[in-house]
Order: structure tokens, then sequence, then C-alpha cells
């Protein structure tokens, strides 16, 4: 990725962010004019101090700060575990595809639309996990084959035991040995279990009293915060609350972000492009023969 096109990510990201974050900005702006104009005028008046101790804030900051760097940290190892386990399907996927290359001989019927059937799964299992719902990746399979993967609740798992059912043809036929047809079970088998892992992280999302708590301990530290800084910064105080602000909200939207990596906003993981290159492998591996 050149300089250019990392710019223009950040440019998307930042603006993205800033769309999200902007009613809670205009509140956090409006809020802390009002209590600057509030202390000048009363101060001017000499009728009471609204101004408190440096020290709460720093207090606040400091439990704040952990506060953040667990949830910042929950959301990373949930987006790494969800890479680990794509990494594992294009593998899997390969490795695959190699075994029924060497398993099966050149032009094989069974072979060609065993890998046809990889090519849907992987495919199936994306849109599975974005809670999407896409045929146009089943052309190749019967129309029977069809009607089952679309009326099914679980695709990928359909496609799964379409697969299993074409390995047990080959072993009954005595086309594939026992150990032959061992492997193959194994792989679709290793198939299964990337689904299951990815499932669990898909439904498995932060408890929502963190990411509730966080915010509100975070909207409280703004609002205390200018209370501290109206005698030594006046209404320079009024951009440097919105400048934290948005950098604490910052963090809190990104991690909200990146623990659900399944989607396709700009920080989840890249599966269209991935299911893409898997297909384009799985075939390359049969066309070289």
């Amino acid at each position: 990725m050149g300089n250019k096109e990392r710019l223009q990510l950040i440019l998307i990201f930042k603006g993205a962010l800033l769309r999200k974050m902007l009613p809670g900005l205009i509140m956090v702006s409006l809020l802390t004019s009002t209590l600057a104009l509030i202390h000048f005028n009363s101060k001017e008046l000499q009728s009471f101090n609204l101004t408190i101790s440096a020290a709460l804030p720093g207090y606040m900051g400091a439990a704040l700060g952990l506060l953040l760097v667990f949830r910042n940290s929950t959301a990373y190892e949930k987006w790494w575990e969800a890479r680990k386990e794509v990494g594992a399907l294009v593998n899997t996927s390969r490795n695959l595809a190699l075994c029924l290359n060497a398993f099966l001989p050149y032009g094989h019927k069974v072979k060609t639309y065993m890998i046809e059937l990889l090519t849907s799964y992987v495919f199936t299992l994306k849109d599975h996990l974005r809670d999407k719902e896409t045929f146009s990746h089943l052309g190749n399979l019967t129309d029977k084959e069809k009607a089952l993967v679309t009326k099914a609740e679980h695709k990928p798992n359909i496609i799964a035991n379409l697969m299993m059912v074409h390995i047990e043809e080959l072993w009954r036929n005595k086309e594939i040995t026992d150990f032959q047809q061992y492997i193959l079970i194994e792989k679709v088998n290793g198939l299964i279990d990337v689904q299951g892992k990815c499932e669990r992280i898909k439904n498995t999302p932060i408890p929502m009293a963190y990411g509730f708590l966080l915010k509100f301990f975070i909207n409280i530290y703004v609002i205390i915060l200018p209370f501290s800084l109206i005698d030594d910064i006046g209404w320079g105080c009024v951009p440097l609350v919105m400048l934290l602000y948005y950098i604490l909200m910052s963090i809190v939207v990104t991690a909200e972000e990146i623990e659900e990596p399944f989607g396709t906003d700009l920080n989840d993981l890249k599966l269209d492009l991935i299911s893409h290159n898997i297909g384009n492998n799985i075939r390359e591996i049969i066309g070289h023969e």
C-alpha cells in the first residue's frame, strides 16, 4: 500500500469517527462553553466559585486509562483471534484442494465438483458470519443441492455435508483408499472447526456493562475537567476538552468496531478479498496437474 492510499484510508477512518462522535462533541462543547460563561459571570459578581482541585480529574484520568487499556486489549484480542481463524480457513482450504488433486486423476468429475463445493463453502461461510444470504456462488451445484442449501438455516453445514457425501461415495467406489478417505474427512472436519470458532467469536460480544461504564466515565470526566482548567486557560478549556473527548471516544469507537471482525467496516477483516483469493488459489491448484 502506497503512502497516498494509506493517507486516504486514514482520512476516511477519521471522517467516519468524526461522524459517529459529532453529537457528543457538540454536546461537550455546549456544556463546557456554558460552564465557562457561568464561571466568568459569577467571578465578576463574586457570587460563587466553580473551580475545583486538579487532583480529582487526575485520579479519574488514571482510572479511565486502566478502563481504556482493558477495553482496547479485549477488543483487539478478539479481532486477532478471528484473523488467526480466517488464516486457518485459508490453509485448510488449500490443503483440501491439494489432497483432492493428489488423490484423484486428471479430469475426474468428483474432483472438479468437490472444488466447486469447497469454493461455495468459503463464500457461504463469509455470508453466514455477516448474517447475509447470497446465492451467486452456488451456480455450479445441482438443482437439488441448490434447493437444499437455499432452504437450510445453516448453509455452510449443508455444503460441508455434501462434501462428506462425495468423499463417502469415492471410498465406496474404491476410488480412494481408507487412509485417503481419513485425510479428506479430517480436512473437512478442519473446516467445521474453523467455522465453529468463528461463530463463537461472532456470537460472544464484549459485555455491554464495560462499554456503558466506560462511556459514562468519559462523559463524567470531560464534564468535571473544565472546573480544574478554567482559571488557568480560560476559554481555551473548550477546545481542549473537545480534543480530549475526541481522543478518548475514538479509542472506544475503534474498539467497538474491531470487536466485530467479520463485518464490512474499514477496520474489519477483508473477508471478501480473502474469499476470492481462496477461490483463485484452489482453482489454480486443480489447474496445474
